[in-house]
Formats: structure tokens, sequence, C-alpha cells
């Protein structure tokens, strides 16, 4: 085995910092707020995340790949309308609505992948226009929807429950679980890490690179619209602002969670992590009645200390290594 790939997979304590502030935020608030340690609190939250986390299998992709999706908040507030138009005003059942959105947005991802491949455009750019683009039609269609309440169907979509647990959250696990194993094992996976690590080497290994940043384009738009359609059926109706800022808390939670920016790192399972790190600390600063304003900056602050220690890492530390032969 090639020496640069055994010392990535070692043990390395800083692979497991995010599991360590969880824990640690975890007992900081069990000790000091009685409000926290509670059934109802910890399965809000957990339900929350579960809800926000399908908008990261997508992410993560890209953001092994060395690209991004600045847009996926926007994507995320859009698919949830979307599919309401079709429900209230097209007068389509709720199913065949969501299959045509879900449709229309991958397609949508694949045509951003296909621009930033085909031309070799910055992603970060083009994802910045897309989101205006898409923000502005969530706007448009959001004004067509004034004070409409969602079929039951819809309603009921994100309240669903398997032995009393919502499905979200069980299928959360299992996601993280089958996508975790993927990625450390499946060869075709494993190469979103060859390409991010050293994109023109794995052009001469015979990967596919372009091909697999317009599948992760499209997976991070379909997966960002089925968070977002799920998000839309737990209030019931569409709001201007749902998923606002997603994409500052997705690039925060993967980052914390291990990812690198600049590519060649990451997991579902750490994703995951940094997700549920958000969730807690921005749930111990509401019950300590923090103001909202106050909350961005904190998670501001830890957004610019995560991507500079990310920045520190892939300047100082030895990256190269040869790809395996397959």
């Amino acid at each position: 085995m090639d020496k640069q790939l055994y010392e990535r997979k070692r043990f390395k304590p800083s692979d497991y910092t995010v599991f360590l502030l969880i824990a640690a935020i975890f007992l900081l608030l069990t000790f000091t707020s009685d409000t926290f340690l509670t059934y109802n609190n910890l399965y809000s939250l957990l339900y929350g995340v579960s809800i926000q986390f399908f908008a990261v299998i997508g992410f993560t992709f890209l953001l092994i790949l060395g690209e991004i999706d600045l847009a996926v908040g926007s994507m995320y507030g859009l698919s949830g309308t979307m599919a309401g138009v079709l429900m209230v005003l097209g007068k389509w059942n709720f199913l065949p609505s969501v299959l045509l959105t879900l449709v229309l947005c991958t397609a949508f991802g694949a045509g951003v992948g296909l621009l930033v491949t085909k031309l070799r455009l910055n992603s970060m750019m083009v994802t910045l226009g897309t989101m205006s683009l898409l923000k502005g039609l969530t706007a448009v269609l959001f004004n067509m929807m004034t004070a409409n309440i969602y079929g039951e169907a819809y309603r009921n979509f994100a309240k669903f429950r398997i032995m009393g647990i919502n499905w979200t959250i069980l299928a959360m696990v299992l996601i993280v679980l089958v996508f975790e194993v993927l990625l450390q094992k499946a060869p075709s996976f494993k190469q979103l890490y060859y390409v991010g690590h050293n994109e023109e080497t794995a052009k001469l290994y015979g990967i596919k690179t372009n091909k697999l940043k317009v599948l992760s384009f499209a997976a991070c738009a379909l997966t960002a619209a089925l968070g977002g359609i799920i998000a839309t059926s737990r209030i019931t109706h569409s709001d201007i602002l749902t998923g606002s800022g997603l994409e500052f808390s997705l690039i925060t939670a993967c980052v914390v969670g291990g990812a690198s920016l600049a590519g060649g790192r990451g997991g579902m399972l750490k994703s995951a992590a940094g997700m549920l790190f958000i969730a807690l600390l921005t749930n111990g600063m509401i019950i300590y009645r923090i103001e909202p304003n106050l909350q961005q900056v904190v998670i501001g602050i830890i957004l610019v200390i995560a991507v500079s220690i990310d920045v520190w890492i892939n300047k100082y530390k030895y990256k190269p290594f040869k790809l395996l032969r397959r």
C-alpha cells in the first residue's frame, strides 16, 4: 500500500475533534441548564437536524471533490414552494408534484455541473449566481402562494412515524451508515477523494472527473430539494426564509467535521456530526436567550476559525499521494 495513503488512514486524534466538541457542549448544557436534557428538547433538536441533513449529503460529495455549491440553501427553499405551487395552483396530487420538483431540481444541478466542467468555470462564482437566480424564482412562486396552507398529504409527509420515531431520523441514521461505508470501501465513491486530492493525476488513472462532478452537483441539488420539501411539510406552508443562510451552516458543519474546502477530505458521518454540533450550539444559545443576531456572530466566528485551520492544514501538511492501481 502506498505510504501516503497509509498515513492518511492512520489514527489521528484530530480526526475526532468534532465528536469531542459535541461531548463537551453536551456536558456543559447538561450541567448548566434544567431544560436541555429533556426528551422533548433533544428529540426536537435531532428531528431538526435530520431534515437539514438531507441537504448536506450531496454537499459533502462536492466538498470532497474540491467543489462547492453556494446555491444549496436557495434550492432548499425553492423546492418546497415549487411542489406547493404544483399542488395548489396546478391541482396535482402530492406524489407527482414532489417527483416533478425533484426531477427539475436535479436537472438544474446537473446543468450547473456542466457549466463548471465544460466551461471550466469556478464553482463558487457559478453557484453564487445561481443562488441569486433561485432566490428570485422562489420569491415569484411565493407571491403566488400567499396565505395558502398545503393539503393533508403534504403536511403529513414530514410527520410520518415508524415505531413512534419520525422517518427522517431513521433515514438519517441509515444514510450515514450506508454512505460512510461506500465512501470508505466502494471504488467508485473513493474516486471522489482521488479527484479532490489531485484531479490531473486522477485523470491519468482513467477516472472520469467531469462525470463525477456533474453527478455530484446533481446529487447536491436533489438532496437539497428533498430536504426543502420535508422542511416545508413540517411548517405546513411556504416560507420565504426557508433555507436562508443554510449554505453557510453546511460549510461550517462540514469543515468543523473535518472536510476541506480544497478537497480530498470529508465523510458523511463527520458531516452529520458537524451539523449536530451546530444544532447543539444553537440550542444552547436559545436556552441562554442569546439574541439571534449574536447567534449568527458566534456561528460566523466558528466558520472563520474552522476555515483558517483548514487553510493552515492544506498549506503546511504534506498531502500529495499516489493513487493505487485498480
